[in-house]
């Protein structure tokens, strides 16, 4: 009985993943778009598709153990990881992360790198290469969609290479909810 919460907060980390959820859709649907188009089907590039979208995400851990740990996003995801509180941790995410502009990866430049990679192996048809490069591609282009419907706007991380210091205040808003 003593472990019956935690399978009770399963529910609840699966609804606040939906977002991360969508970018494992959006991997099956590439990998079935490349599987049609090359005639052939891989779980090896199934598995690699997944993987391609979601690896561009680890930056949010990156960013909030190395070269964010300061920022005070950075300071909430540790506090919220040393209570061991997952659950709360993907609310967090789900709640605060199109704040974080500081991340490295989540710029037009990656974007146009990883664009231009996934298209020269498409053209020299380095399979591996073509499923990772697009599904990252695909993250992306995602999350520029998302922040366009969440935000009104395209986020400010997009246009630029430099880390910018979040301003908000975490703690409060967590307090809040």
């Amino acid at each position: 009985m003593r472990h019956l919460h935690k399978i009770k907060r399963v529910p609840f980390i699966v609804w606040y993943s939906k977002h991360e959820l969508t970018h494992i859709l959006l991997g099956l649907v590439y990998a079935w778009f490349l599987r049609e188009l090359w005639n052939q089907f891989s779980w090896h590039y199934l598995w690699l598709s997944i993987f391609g979208s979601l690896v561009i995400d680890a930056d949010h851990l990156a960013y909030a153990f190395t070269y964010g740990r300061h920022d005070i996003y950075s300071v909430e995801v540790r506090r919220i990881l040393k209570q061991g509180q997952i659950g709360t941790l993907f609310k967090f995410w789900r709640d605060n992360h199109k704040h974080n502009t500081g991340l490295a990866t989540h710029n037009m430049y990656i974007l146009g790198f990883c664009l231009i990679l996934g298209l020269i192996s498409l053209f020299f048809d380095w399979k591996v290469r073509t499923v990772l490069f697009g599904a990252i591609v695909l993250h992306l282009l995602f999350d520029i969609i998302d922040d366009l419907w969440v935000l009104g706007r395209v986020n400010d991380n997009w246009k630029h290479l430099r880390h910018k210091k979040t301003t908000q205040d975490y703690s409060t808003h967590q307090a809040s909810h």
